[in-house]
Order: structure tokens, then sequence, then C-alpha cells
């Protein structure tokens, strides 16, 4: 059958007419639980062996090398399929597992290596039956978040995204949970940044309330190893940026607008100690060292220094938009430049014609500040 007329229906029939079962899992099943439309459908494979399911499906595209993963297009979208597994833990860190995939593994045991008791559940695809060993429903509708087995600190990496499921689902964390969250802190300042960014990244696109994410970590002691310069913040300074980090979340899903929020806080010399510790999207770092410094700039809203505020966010990495939505998020008491720069613009058509290079320059910005002073 022509991958691109497989649909999960038959997947799942011709793996069982070849002794294996077939199960949604993971975050699809959650989500039909929460009521919302998955982003990704991941299946489980029980009961099958590899080479077998490669015979079958030539057109799957395996990667992956502690544990054999496929990508097949399946109702037209490219679906991952893993083969259920149990992982046992021998070194440090998301990599000091051994695993072992075969077909004796039981959907059950897949789900018991899982991190969350939400995303540890699982529906065949053809009976429909319901695999919930770990109350992962209830927890769903109590909107909880709590860890499947002890297991759960056996990979460093559970506690960040457990930190980043709590502020993208807007659930609480068990207290235990978060005691077995607290106790992966000398593994997890071993984990290499780039995983972390990639946490980092989901919440600033996906979470509604964004702050949960720091906060947890902070509750966690895991804040020191995972975002340092945050850390060393004052609770002050630190419940402020926080605040002002969801209020602006509000306004805007987009990410670099969400991270210049930091730039309230924290000073340019900050904020590249931030990028040493992990390498930041640039138009993230320029946008919240602009935010820090066109928001120092304007405590002292005099005209000139509104003119200069407007002129540098004309070729910098903020619009003028962008930098009133997040001053308005920010709570910002200070003018709308949106509106400002409107109407100075409109000086540049008044430009006598004898003024030539600098001269015009001095001209506009002089009549800029004119106009200001009127509208103040």
């Amino acid at each position: 059958m022509s991958s691109a007329l497989l649909t999960e229906q038959s997947f799942a029939e011709i793996v069982a007419k070849n002794g294996g079962h077939v199960f949604r899992v993971g975050g699809c099943v959650r989500d039909k639980f929460m009521g919302t439309t998955p982003k990704d459908i991941d299946f489980c494979i029980v009961g099958m062996v590899k080479r077998n399911f490669k015979t079958i499906f030539p057109e799957a595209e395996e990667y992956g090398k502690s544990f054999p993963v496929f990508r097949l297009l399946i109702d037209g979208v490219r679906c991952e399929l893993a083969f259920a597994r149990t992982e046992r833990k021998i070194g440090d860190g998301y990599k000091g597992f051994k695993v072992s995939s075969s077909p004796k593994v039981t959907i059950e045991d897949d789900l018991f290596r899982r991190d969350t008791t939400v995303n540890s559940i699982a529906i065949h695809c053809l009976t429909r039956k319901i695999i919930d060993p770990f109350h992962g429903i209830e927890d769903i509708n109590n909107k909880i978040l709590r860890a499947t087995s002890q297991h759960f600190s056996d990979d460093p990496m559970r506690a960040l995204r457990l930190a980043g499921q709590s502020a993208r689902l807007g659930f609480q964390i068990d207290r235990d949970t978060l005691t077995l969250a607290s106790a992966v802190a000398h593994e997890l300042v071993h984990e290499p940044s780039e995983r972390v960014m990639i946490e980092l990244t989901k919440v600033l696109v996906e979470a509604q309330t964004p702050a949960r994410f720091f906060q947890v970590l902070a509750e966690t002691k895991l804040l020191p190893v995972t975002f340092k310069t945050l850390a060393e913040l004052s609770i002050e300074h630190f419940n402020i940026v926080m605040e002002k980090l969801d209020v602006v979340a509000k306004l805007t899903r987009n990410p670099k607008l969400r991270f210049a929020v930091f730039g309230f806080v924290l000073n340019r010399e900050s904020l590249l100690q931030w990028n040493q510790e992990m390498t930041l999207p640039s138009d993230w770092l320029n946008g919240a060292i602009t935010f820090g410094n066109i928001k120092s700039l304007l405590e002292n809203s005099s005209p000139e220094h509104v003119v200069t505020a407007i002129h540098r966010l004309r070729r910098g990495a903020l619009s003028i938009e962008e930098f009133d939505m997040i001053a308005k998020g920010a709570a910002l008491h200070i003018p709308a430049l949106t509106a400002l720069n409107a109407t100075i613009s409109l000086s540049a058509e008044s430009v006598p014609n004898d003024l030539k290079g600098k001269q015009i320059g001095e001209w506009l910005k002089k009549k800029e500040v004119e106009i200001i002073k009127k509208l103040l």
C-alpha cells in the first residue's frame, strides 16, 4: 500500500495482521482528553520486530541510534512511530539509559517509563480501548502534573520539561513530583545548553503563562543550573519581570517580543552573559537589549529623548509598534511612540530646499522636538 493512501485504520490493521498492535500515545492522547487539537500524532508499536516492520513498510524513514523510531505518512501527515521499550538507568544524564525493545515489551511497560501520568495514557488504534494504568485522565481532569513513577528523576531533563508542561498546560504540580524534580540539579547542570534552549523556545512560543516555567525552576532550586542570569536577580526584580512577562504574553505569542520583556530588569551586560550561557536567537537578544535601552532613555520623557527613541527604533531590533506593545504590557508610564512618530514624520514634507546633507537632519530633529513639545 502506498504511504500516501495509508490511514491510521489501515496501518493498524496491517500491523495487527502481522501479530502487532498500534497505540496512540503521549501528548496527542493527553490533548484529546483536554479537548484540544494535538499538533503531532505519535504511535507506539507493540508485539512486532523492527525487521518485519521495515519489510512491510519500506517507505518508513528510520532515525535514532538508541532505539528504533520511524517516520511514516499516515492520513497524509508525517507521524512518529516508536517500538515499545523499557529504560534502565546505568549512567548520568539523559543518555545514561539502557534501552530494551522487543515484542515482549507491553504497552504498560512503555507507559511506565514516561515522565508524568498525563503523558502515560494510550489508546488502541483499532479497538479504541483506553490504557490508563497510572490514572492520567483523573490528573488531567484535576489539572495536576504527577510523576509516573519514582524513576522520574532518572532523567534530569524531565524536571525542565515538567516546568515547561506546567507553563504550557496551566497545570499545578504534585508536591512529591516537585521533590523528585529538585533532586536532579547535580545532573541537570551538565546537560547541553541546546536542550535547555529547546524547552525555553517551546515555552515562549506556546505558553499562556510563560512565567510559570521559571517559577517552577526557582521553586525546585533548579534556576541557578538552567538560567543563572535570572537566578542572580533579587527576589523583587525576579517577581517584577515574571509578572510583566505574563502580561505581555497575553498580548502576543511572538517569542522575540516576550523575551524582550527581560530587558526591563536585565542590562546589556547581563543579557550578553545569558547569551554566553546559551546561544540566544539574535533577534531575541537584540530585542531585549533595545527594549532596555529605550526604556532607560525614556525614564526622562523629554521631547529630545522621545525623538531620539523614535529614531533608534526606526532602525533597531524592535519596531516602534513592537516597543509600544511591550511598554503597554510592562505598564511603562511613557507616551505612545507610534502616534508621535506618525505626527513628526509629516515634518519631512516641509524641509527647506536650500538645506543639504547634515543640515537637513539637524533641521528635522529641531522641528520634531518642537512638535513633540506641543503634543506632550
